[in-house]
């Protein structure tokens, strides 16, 4: 017994020092019975960093934030039986962002499945094809040590390439389950891994160069997909084909020290004028990252038929839901753009400038008409310190940074769980990167996002970060949706909180700082230089930001 005990200890090391040799830094630990021997192999080792979080749910995210930050894959430890399906909502946001997560399962052995013993689901495959990789590990075995090491660094590779995202090893271990020696393996040499930078194919660039040069045209720069988007090497291009960049505020071309000249961060308000959008017509689209979250510009897209839609993918996921891609460029999306740029000629300047015309006529109406919500993102995002990671929630906030920031030339970067666009897991995400990264971290939470997390405030000790929760009394976003027109509008998608934020915030030993507009710029600054995690609840009233937000739509529509 006491062999097998110390067996299951020295397998789970080589699997953690596989993990080490595949760049992982961080492991997530949910406490259970079954994975003791991964946990305490994992804890021991003196390369890997531990975080115990009770919730699997919460301590999925967590990951998913620290791999954000960090861009290095982040393991997960859980036990058997329903601990582990708590993981889904996080794999599924990371296959679509394309997150590097490394999941360990812990199992009953085979003979316990299938015959009713307590604590046992089917933990195979229980992910699915949301899986970049998924395997079930041999039951320990002294003579396969090198194997398990070699299964965590395989995991770990493929969690990074060719397509990043989840990988799952699921571990099944015999009784007794708690060490006596501690054993750890001899002679162990995990691989070392590098992975490619794919070259764009010539003949291809050549093509696609012939199709674009001096011909009027957008680049359009979604949300990052993973890795950062080349800015200064799509500067750089933009300006030898004389071609707007239209810049989610997501890609991250807004904010930065590259040249931002031709960076259009208002599209969003001026292809609202049906009159400006018929006139900017182009000849082609070049796009990077995913689809932009603008409605208006995908609307826009829409319309152009006909036309060479270039679309650059180093992985090779089509994220073309309008269908149109007429090249897709498999490759660093950097040698494209250099590449490109060494090929092509410029368009006629006019085109830009109607570009830069109409976009600063929206400076001009925005600013006349001055949304509340539109004043509390300039004030946040210059205010926040330079190389901030700033975590937006999806529904409105993520749509109020697209129609209203302008950019700044400090670095700032722009982050949000789109690949599915929940608001679940928000929280636990924002306190993940805080731990992965020694920049200020600041989240943009909605308040039914704050509720629907706000049991991951539980993982916040020890971590530096601060929540901005712009509360508009729950569900605003439909105000903006069709489904604002039925008669059972307030009563299925307006969910006011009852909840007493305040009480509950401070119960999990958050600083809670209720704040004003005017207040806003000196509350964000003390709690970025502040240790701990601060909330700053700031209430709007939805009926004004509504009624604000129209009358700058028909304004927009008609001038």
């Amino acid at each position: 017994m006491k062999d097998n005990a110390d067996l299951n200890y020295a397998w789970a090391w080589a699997i953690c020092e596989g993990l080490r040799a595949g760049g992982v830094l961080q492991v997530i630990i949910s406490p259970g019975s079954r994975s003791t021997p991964l946990a305490l192999a994992a804890f021991r080792h003196p390369e890997l960093q531990t975080r115990v979080i009770l919730d699997e749910r919460t301590a999925a995210f967590f990951a998913l934030g620290a791999a954000k930050a960090s861009g290095r894959p982040t393991a997960l430890i859980a036990t058997s039986g329903t601990a582990v399906s708590e993981w889904l909502p996080a794999v599924t946001e990371a296959d679509l962002a394309r997150i590097p997560l490394i999941l360990l399962s812990a199992d009953r052995p085979p003979e316990l499945r299938q015959c009713g013993a307590n604590q046992t689901t089917r933990q195979t495959d229980l992910f699915g094809n949301s899986c970049r990789f998924s395997m079930e590990l041999p039951l320990p075995e002294q003579g396969l040590y090198a194997a398990a090491c070699r299964f965590a660094v395989q995991a770990a590779g493929s969690a990074h390439w060719p397509l990043p995202g989840p990988v799952h090893l699921n571990i099944p271990f015999r009784e007794p389950l708690t060490p006596v020696d501690f054993p750890l393996p001899d002679n162990l040499q995990p691989a070392h891994l590098s992975r490619p930078v794919l070259d764009p194919n010539p003949e291809h660039l050549d093509r696609v160069a012939q199709a674009i040069s001096s011909r009027p045209g957008i680049i359009v720069c979604g949300p990052e997909t993973g890795t950062a988007l080349p800015a200064h090497e799509i500067a750089v291009l933009a300006n030898r084909l004389n071609a707007p960049i239209l810049a989610d505020p997501l890609s991250n071309l807004r904010d930065g020290s590259h040249d931002r000249s031709q960076v259009i961060a208002l599209y969003d308000l001026a292809l609202r004028n049906p009159s400006f959008a018929g006139e900017v017509r182009p000849q082609w689209v070049l796009r990077f990252g995913a689809m932009p979250v603008s409605k208006t510009l995908n609307q826009f897209l829409e319309g152009l038929d006909g036309i060479r839609h270039i679309l650059v993918d180093a992985h090779g996921r089509w994220a073309d839901p309008l269908h149109q891609t007429t090249d897709l460029l498999q490759a660093d999306p950097a040698g494209v753009a250099q590449g490109l740029g060494s090929r092509v000629s410029p368009a006629d300047e006019d085109y830009l400038q109607r570009w830069k015309n109409q976009q600063k006529r929206v400076r001009e109406i925005i600013d006349e008409e001055a949304p509340e919500e539109k004043q509390l993102i300039d004030t946040l995002t210059l205010t926040l310190p330079e190389n901030t990671l700033l975590l937006s929630g999806n529904s409105l906030p993520i749509r109020q940074l697209d129609w209203f920031h302008r950019g700044r030339e400090r670095p700032l970067r722009i982050t949000c769980n789109r690949g599915a666009s929940g608001i679940d897991g928000n929280i636990a995400t924002l306190l993940g990167m805080a731990s992965a990264c020694r920049q200020p971290v600041v989240g943009l939470l909605g308040d039914l996002t704050l509720i629907h997390d706000i049991g991951s405030l539980a993982a916040a000790k020890g971590l530096n970060a601060t929540l901005l929760v712009l509360d508009n009394g729950g569900g605003g976003i439909f105000d903006h949706l069709p489904q604002a027109v039925l008669p059972e509008h307030d009563a299925l998608f307006i969910t006011p909180n009852e909840v007493d934020i305040p009480a509950i915030v401070q119960g999990f030993g958050v600083d809670y700082l209720p704040t004003t507009p005017g207040q806003l710029a000196n509350h964000i600054s003390e709690a970025a230089n502040s240790h701990g995690v601060s909330l700053l609840h700031l209430q709007l009233t939805r009926s004004t930001s509504l009624a604000q937000h129209k009358r700058l739509w028909t304004r927009l529509n008609v001038e």
